[in-house]
């Protein structure tokens, strides 16, 4: 701002200072501070967040439980004739996308008895012939399919063997996927349960199998096993298809056996 000077009255000199036009540049300035003040005190902005897990589908998983242990591997009659690695190979891609399936949508608590299936898949994938009376693998299946009978909703069989003698055996089930439990108390107690659909142009009863009239094999499928490790109760599951079908408790302690206890329903 220079100065200005005029003569003043009664011969004073007066000294006045004229304002430039600086509002505008003051206001820009203010306005740039300002933002720059700003800029410098806004926190560092956070990193996106990690995508979320897929969410686990418990439907999903119940369905590949069965189709899983549903499927029985070839071999599994130790007196039998063992299986060529072509065979379990094959068997073991069928079963694959099942268990990945179910590790992707099973609850954390399956995580142990998950691993052993694993471990067996590998092993059926290296064409070797598995053992599912192994300790490792009853308990790993009776974990899952107790999973399955008591949390997927589906229709169930569940059948005693009190002493010899079986009850709790309905008429008739629909087709479809059907949870099992069994359980044995008295003596002569059983140790496992085989579901099986009689073969097309077969006929069969409980009184045939229980004589030995009969060779189960010869007039069935079977279809499911649950066999009895310790107290507790023995689990399975199957998908049943429309036909006729028996359930037989194989008595005594092997390699004891004590006979059989059977009976029969229908599935339509």
């Amino acid at each position: 701002m220079p100065p200005r000077i005029r003569a003043g009255p009664a011969g004073t000199t007066v000294v006045t200072m004229t304002p430039r036009r600086t509002t505008g540049a003051l206001l820009t300035a203010a306005v740039a501070a300002a933002l720059l003040a700003g800029c410098s005190s806004a926190a560092t902005p956070a990193a996106p967040a990690a995508p979320a897990a897929p969410a686990k589908d418990q439907a999903v998983a119940c369905t590949a439980a069965v189709a899983l242990d549903s499927s029985i591997p070839p071999g599994i009659d130790p007196d039998g004739p063992a299986p060529s690695a072509q065979q379990m190979q094959a068997w073991a891609a069928t079963v694959a996308p099942h268990l990945a399936t179910l590790q992707a949508n099973a609850p954390d608590v399956l995580a142990a008895p998950l691993k052993t299936y694993a471990d067996q898949l590998a092993q059926a994938q290296a064409g070797q012939r598995l053992d599912l009376s192994d300790a490792a693998n009853v308990g790993a299946t009776t974990t899952l399919d107790g999973w399955v009978f008591d949390t997927c909703g589906f229709q169930t069989l569940d059948v005693t063997s009190s002493a010899g003698t079986l009850s709790g055996l309905p008429t008739g089930l629909a087709p479809g996927p059907v949870a099992i439990r069994f359980r044995t108390t008295g003596d002569p107690s059983a140790f496992v349960l085989l579901t099986a659909r009689v073969k097309d142009g077969q006929t069969v009863t409980p009184q045939q199998l229980d004589s030995g009239a009969v060779d189960m094999e010869q007039v069935t499928e079977i279809v499911s096993g649950a066999q009895v490790a310790g107290p507790d109760a023995a689990y399975s599951v199957a998908t049943l298809q429309p036909g006729d079908y028996v359930v037989s408790a194989v008595l005594g302690t092997p390699p004891a056996f004590a006979g059989t206890t059977s009976g029969a329903f229908t599935v339509s």
